[in-house]
């Protein structure tokens, strides 16, 4: 299910609260200062969702130091429980891990698309995955409620679909602003 911003009078996004919320004292760069160029990976051509979820368990356990199988079951552990597909072909694999500080994060764009393995599901293309401390529940779901938000913005999710290099992915992540159309 996609969640969506409903707010009329949306502030730049530097200041931008988390619209599910109202207490949250996180804005919205809380997500995107998570990803920077060496976690966001373009043009991938994995043969599974098995073998993303590989990928991205091995570059987040490298880059952070976590337990790649750790990670990996984690990841899938969620899963199992219910499909993470956001929608627009993007979908949002999360969990909360043990023996982490702080929360961190991984973007996959494939080349290509990923057909879908279940009924009902469809294509995917592009992947955030998202890890967050153990006892962060509440962080946990800004996180996801700011992701939801974010990559409900069409035009967003557009420019981030053709975007040629992680530097400038990142910078369109850091210069987002609610497109009008999405209030």
């Amino acid at each position: 299910m996609l969640l969506r911003h409903r707010e009329k009078n949306l502030t730049p996004a530097n200041t931008l609260k988390y619209p599910l919320f109202s207490n949250s004292n996180v804005d919205m760069n809380a997500l995107c200062s998570l990803l920077n160029p060496e976690n966001v990976l373009l043009g991938i051509s994995p043969s599974s969702k098995k073998r993303v979820f590989e990928l991205a368990s091995q570059t987040l356990g490298l880059l952070k130091g976590i337990d790649r199988k750790e990670l990996f079951e984690a990841f899938f552990a969620r899963e199992r429980l219910g499909p993470t597909y956001l929608g627009y072909g993007i979908s949002l694999p999360h969990c909360r891990l043990a023996g982490i500080d702080e929360p961190c994060a991984l973007f996959i764009r494939l080349h290509g698309e990923l057909e879908p393995t279940r009924r009902g599901e469809e294509a995917v293309h592009s992947f955030l995955f998202l890890v967050v401390p153990e006892n962060s529940c509440n962080e946990h779901l800004e996180l996801l409620s700011n992701a939801a938000t974010l990559l409900g913005d069409k035009q967003l999710r557009d420019k981030l679909k053709t975007v040629s290099t992680s530097d400038k992915f990142c910078q369109l992540l850091r210069d987002w602003t609610p497109s009008p159309e999405d209030n």
